[in-house]
């Protein structure tokens, strides 16, 4: 039998989003493995991740791999301690690979030692199908979800953001919303997190007569009953447009502040950049420039 470790640490919910397929392909490659999945605390994987999905054998934090003062021998003391004999890094670099070459696992894929400026998306469709020799590769990141499911016609909000300049303005969201209401009724929800509970406050004391409900409390998974069957999310580039889209749910994303090259991987994610511009890059500081109208005009035909 196959004893898999996988290392995907970069930091974000979106992130992990991204890298499933590539997880998926690894599942199906080699379907009776036992597969531990080293990722960090902030991607949250354990939060959302649940057994219908796939079923790792082990989630570790890499946080928590504290087996002495030392992260390198620490994570060389765990792997040994597992008797990996097959890694999927998915990171460029000797942080993982040294480990695992010291602790004699016997295959080690890995994106290489120098690190390229690419596309992520593309990046991964490469990677995957030489890892695995394979050539059906499906990008799109889907989450199955079989639970119990809030019916009605619901639109997403997500006002969530990993730093301010990738936040729209409470006053635009208003907007937005005031606007779609008027010819439309839909009970809206909000997604984002607990600390950005304030802003989801502002926007349904400003929409007093339209029905609007806070999902900020919720833990990830309990949010998935809600996102399910939607009829569109529309919002930032967050966690919660990752997740949208996974879920099945068409899925506009405003993006102002990072690459659209983010969103290629899945059919449900459409990028809306501000009208005027080609091209969104980091640091752009443009969301301010994405106006009600234009976010409007590229979603009213996904409305009924």
């Amino acid at each position: 039998m196959n004893n898999i470790v996988i290392f995907q640490t970069r930091p974000g919910i979106g992130d992990m989003c991204i890298f499933l397929p590539t997880i998926e392909k690894i599942f199906q490659k080699f379907p009776s493995s036992k597969i531990t999945l080293v990722t960090k605390k902030s991607s949250r994987a354990k939060n959302f991740l649940k057994p219908e999905f796939l079923n790792f054998d082990k989630i570790i934090y890499i946080e928590d791999i504290k087996i002495n003062s030392s992260t390198f021998f620490s994570l060389t003391q765990f792997l040994k301690q597992n008797e990996f004999n097959k890694a999927f890094i998915m990171h460029y670099g000797l942080k993982y690979f040294l480990p695992c070459k010291i602790s004699k696992i016997k295959n080690i894929y890995h994106y290489g030692f120098f690190k390229k400026k690419e596309n992520i998306s593309k990046k991964l469709k490469s990677i995957t199908t030489k890892w695995l020799g394979i050539s059906n590769y499906d990008a799109s990141t889907k989450i199955s979800y079989n639970a119990e499911i809030h019916e009605g016609k619901k639109i997403l909000i997500g006002i969530g953001s990993s730093g301010i300049s990738r936040r729209w303005s409470t006053e635009k969201f208003i907007k937005l919303i005031k606007k779609i209401n008027d010819k439309y009724k839909y009970d809206f929800f909000i997604l984002a997190g607990k600390n950005e509970k304030n802003l989801s406050n502002e926007i349904i004391k400003g929409c007093p007569s339209i029905k609007i409900y806070s999902l900020c409390d919720m833990e990830i998974y309990e949010t998935f009953k809600f996102i399910k069957k939607s009829i569109i999310y529309v919002g930032t580039d967050s966690a919660f447009m990752h997740l949208s889209g996974a879920l099945g749910v068409l899925s506009f994303g405003l993006f102002g502040d990072t690459p659209t090259n983010y969103a290629e991987y899945s059919k449900n994610i459409i990028p809306i950049i501000p009208e005027n511009l080609k091209k969104i890059s980091h640091r752009s500081n443009a969301m301010d420039k994405i106006k009600v109208e234009w976010v409007y005009e590229n979603i009213k035909n996904k409305l009924i």
